[in-house]
């Protein structure tokens, strides 16, 4: 009788601390994720969309002409940051990422989520912008 009760204790224990994990891990992932950097590694987690290309002298590159690409990039695809911020593509050393600002979390029923990268191509100097998009 004894050790069916002590059983019936640990199980509601172990049930009760799990059910504690669940409500919390997203609310701490959240908070986490606001009070915290993105890593080089985890900019690419997201979805990114090309909205545009100019020179430092602010004119305007035709969309044709966009040395970084202007379609979609996310998680999946042949590009890779390195720690230093190197944007690589088919291990092809293409520019300098610069995150402006984070991705958010919430969207507000829009499919961008806030973030901006930007892209300085290093033959041509031309800086690449992209949108987080979201997936």
């Amino acid at each position: 009788m004894k050790m069916m009760r002590i059983k019936q204790l640990k199980i509601s224990h172990i049930i009760y601390v799990l059910l504690v994990f669940a409500i919390l891990y997203y609310p701490v992932k959240i908070t986490k994720y606001y009070l915290m950097d993105l890593s080089y590694d985890e900019i690419l987690d997201f979805n990114w969309r090309g909205y545009g290309c100019e020179t430092k002298d602010g004119h305007r590159v035709d969309g044709r002409d966009c040395p970084c690409g202007g379609g979609m990039m996310g998680p999946g695809d042949p590009y890779k940051i390195s720690n230093e911020g190197d944007f690589y593509y088919n291990d092809k050393l293409l520019g300098k990422v610069i995150l402006k600002t984070k991705p958010s979390y919430f969207s507000g029923g829009e499919i961008l989520t806030g973030g901006e990268l930007e892209i300085e191509h290093l033959e041509t100097g031309i800086i690449c912008y992209y949108d987080s998009v979201l997936d």
